[in-house]
Formats: C-alpha cells, structure tokens, sequence
C-alpha cells in the first residue's frame, strides 16, 4: 500500500504553546497536539517531544500550562519557542510572564486561552509522550480566531521542528510531491 505523507496535512492541529518549571529552571514549547479527552473532570492530552528540554521539565513537576495561540500572536515568540532550545537561551526574558496556579509561566500575548494541569498519566509514543492532564484551572485571556497548524505553516510560514509529530524530512516531502 502507498503512504503519501502530505495526506496527514489533512488532520486539523492547532498551535499551542506549553511551559512547566522546576525548582530552578522555567521549559516552554510550541506543540501541535492538544486535545480534550473528557468533560467531567476536565481531561486533555498533550504530545510532547522527548527530546524537549520542556518534556524532561514536566516529568519532574507533574504540571504544565496550556496556552492557545491566536492567529495574531507575535511571530517573535512563536520562533523563540518554537525553533530555539532553552537550553541555549533564556525564552522567557521577552515577554511579561505570569504564574498560573502551579506556578508554571502564562502570558495574554498573542493568547486566547490558558489552562493550568497536573499530569494523571504518561503514555510513551517512542519519540513522544503523551501527557493525559486534569485540567485544574482555566481561562480565556483573549479574543481573535485560535491558530491553526495549516495557518502557521501557509500564512505565517512557520515549519515543524524536526521534533514535532507532523514533521516531514524535506527529502521524504519532495518525493510525495514528485509523486502527485
């Protein structure tokens, strides 16, 4: 049977930006899965690359903060938490942050919605980890349309990073192009 990758590009995703902290150190990352699993108690799943410096910063505080992105967010921010790694740069300096309730770091800009969650459950994927969270807190900050992965990529001309679920090497991509 033939896989055509692009055929994922289908599946709707949104934006979301997720931060933890430890004792000593503050993680965030853009994430393209988010899901609500269950309404009562308030559940979701959040998919999280391995090999995020923020996906190790979760294991040890059992938190994390959710935060939808809006179409409008700053593109400054969606590129320092999206391509860089906390662990060459401070993410957190450009921004005004906030705690949420656990005392993982929340921003309003460029933001619709936050969430504050204790993980109930991990499930290893090999690469990822999903996380299975109660959500313990939630508000909505902004008003604007939430971000989608297809209007990151086409509009604000954003790409996966090689550790995100929908990344696509660029030699695979252009065979399922040539393909079509």
């Amino acid at each position: 049977m033939e896989m055509d990758i692009t055929a994922l590009f289908q599946l709707s995703y949104g934006i979301y930006l997720i931060t933890s902290h430890d004792t000593d150190q503050k993680a965030g990352c853009l994430v393209n899965t988010v899901f609500q699993l269950t309404a009562e108690p308030v559940q979701i799943g959040v998919s999280v690359a391995k090999e995020n410096q923020t996906h190790s910063v979760i294991e040890k505080s059992g938190t994390l903060a959710v935060l939808v992105m809006e179409e409008n967010a700053p593109t400054k921010l969606l590129g320092t938490f999206g391509y860089r790694t906390g662990r060459d740069l401070d993410k957190f300096t450009e921004q005004k942050w906030e705690a949420d309730c656990h005392g993982d770091p929340v921003t309003d800009a460029g933001v619709l919605a936050q969430l504050s969650c204790r993980v109930v459950k991990s499930v290893d994927l090999q690469t990822h980890t999903l996380f299975l969270c109660e959500v313990q807190e939630a508000r909505n900050v902004g008003e604007g349309t939430p971000m989608t992965y297809r209007y990151y990529r086409d509009v604000k001309k954003g790409k996966a990073g090689k550790y995100a679920p929908t990344y696509v090497a660029p030699e695979k991509l252009k065979q399922a192009q040539e393909h079509e």
